[in-house]
């Protein structure tokens, strides 16, 4: 005798799996089985077996294949934590006996100095985790001072190569740098290059926006020179390198307040000047401007603005004879000013910032005014640029001169003796001077060199026999039968 089960029951405790799905053909199914009693479906309606596969609650446990995501790997597999070798506090590690010896021989003064650079330079780029930015400044600095930058012709080589090679012919294979023959006749200066290359072309090529970016090409550069200090490369250019890495100092000091005053000159003052008297704000009214941007909330400098701007800076800064014939000239309207001729700008040789009186007289009397110093400054022609044209009389009739000039006290702080600034100059025929736009500023040890000239310079060939020989060559190949 059978227990009886429910047949709902016996169909949910089924492993019930889908099937797979096979295509039949016509021709090969088989003919379908007599039904018995037992396979007929029952009658009734909520009956399990009534009901399709499809409507089952049934779970299917189908692993299902996932791709494996690659984890990014930590900063410090990928190099990202290591040392550069240019913080403040690094400094090369003590070096053993057997590379003070193998130094010693690589380094010696009776091999060429070319030589030497180029060893040095393998062993320095090696040692240093040179950043895009930095290798950048880096390599245009070594391309200004004559180092060929690049690939090698011909150089290249793959894994098995290498593999072959010790690491000194890896190091030497792996070479961007070399010192070519034709340059072992020139003279050798790194203060001179170090000043040309941080005065005259780091700041006109690269832009540097911020203050970040200057000390990243100063202490890149004087990194470099202490390497060579510390290896002793070029033990007969020492006193020469030590100089240069006071440039670099300089350098950093001065090449920030350059961009600062570019950006930032050249004050109230001077044009509230350019704007009264002659220049290129001269006669450029605001006041009945219909064009104004309703948005632009700026204050606009009117004549009457600029008017008091200059009165306050004589009465505050300036002398009892300025302020005295600037009046009399006033009243009788013969007030007018005049550029000087044959010159590139100033050098300045003092600053005076506005002392305790001036500022106590602006802040009871023009509190909406920002204090006003002095400038002392002579004038100033660029070497770097071509030379006027002057006859010798007009050399001796044109001594070098001294100007007085007034800047606010927020821009002198940006301003040192040495200074160099390319700007017009005018004067005034009551005896004080004012300038306007810098186009440049130099800083004290600026040092304009042709090096930049030959940035990118190919010998050049003779057109005439590179003709002749294609000619030739031409003439060879119709010869040829094939």
């Amino acid at each position: 005798m059978s227990d009886s089960h429910d047949p709902a029951d016996t169909v949910k405790e089924l492993p019930l799996r889908p099937a797979a799905s096979k295509i039949i053909d016509d021709t090969q199914q088989t003919d379908p089985l007599p039904e018995t009693s037992e396979d007929k479906p029952d009658s009734t309606p909520n009956s399990p077996k009534s009901q399709s596969l499809e409507e089952l609650p049934i779970e299917i446990d189908q692993a299902k294949k996932k791709k494996k995501k690659s984890k990014a790997r930590p900063k410090s597999k990928r190099g990202k934590n290591k040392p550069t070798g240019f913080e403040e506090y690094y400094v090369d590690a003590p070096i053993t006996p057997e590379e003070f010896s193998a130094e010693k021989e690589l380094y010696n003064v009776s091999r060429p100095l070319t030589h030497r650079i180029e060893d040095a330079l393998l062993r320095y780029q090696k040692n240093r985790r040179l950043e895009s930015d930095r290798r950048d400044v880096f390599l245009k600095y070594l391309a200004y001072g004559g180092v060929n930058v690049g690939q090698r012709m011909f150089g290249g080589l793959d894994g098995r190569d290498l593999q072959q090679l010790d690491s000194e012919q890896i190091l030497q294979a792996r070479a961007m740098t070399s010192v070519g023959k034709d340059k072992s006749n020139l003279a050798v200066d790194f203060d001179a290059v170090v000043r040309g290359f941080l005065t005259s072309f780091f700041p006109y090529y690269f832009n540097p926006d911020t203050k970040d970016m200057i000390k990243l090409a100063t202490v890149t550069i004087r990194n470099f020179l202490s390497y060579l200090l510390y290896h002793d490369v070029c033990s007969e250019y020492n006193d020469n390198i030590d100089q240069a890495r006071t440039s670099c100092d300089i350098a950093t000091r001065e090449l920030w307040n350059n961009q600062q005053l570019m950006a930032k000159g050249p004050g109230d003052f001077n044009s509230c000047c350019s704007l009264l008297f002659g220049g290129e704000l001269h006669d450029t009214y605001t006041e009945g401007n219909q064009w104004r941007n309703s948005k632009d909330d700026a204050p606009r400098l009117t004549t009457e603005i600029a008017r008091k701007i200059v009165k306050f800076a004589l009465a505050g800064a300036g002398e009892n004879r300025h302020a005295l014939r600037f009046q009399e000239l006033t009243e009788n309207k013969t007030l007018c000013a005049v550029r000087i001729e044959d010159i590139d700008g100033f050098e300045i040789t003092a600053v005076h910032p506005p002392g305790e009186v001036v500022r106590e007289f602006y802040q009871t009397h023009a509190p909406d005014l920002v204090p006003v110093g002095k400038l002392l400054a002579r004038t100033y022609r660029d070497p770097g640029m071509p030379d006027y044209d002057r006859s010798p009389e007009e050399r001796v009739a044109q001594p070098e001169r001294n100007f007085e000039l007034f800047m606010e006290g927020n821009l002198l702080q940006y301003c040192y003796p040495g200074m160099k600034v390319i700007a017009p100059v005018w004067e005034l025929n009551c005896g004080f001077h004012y300038f306007e736009y810098a186009y440049r500023t130099y800083g004290s040890n600026y040092t304009p060199l042709v090096n930049d000239l030959m940035l990118g310079w190919k010998e050049p060939r003779d057109l005439a026999k590179a003709e002749s020989k294609a000619e030739s060559d031409g003439e060879d190949d119709s010869s040829v039968t094939l």
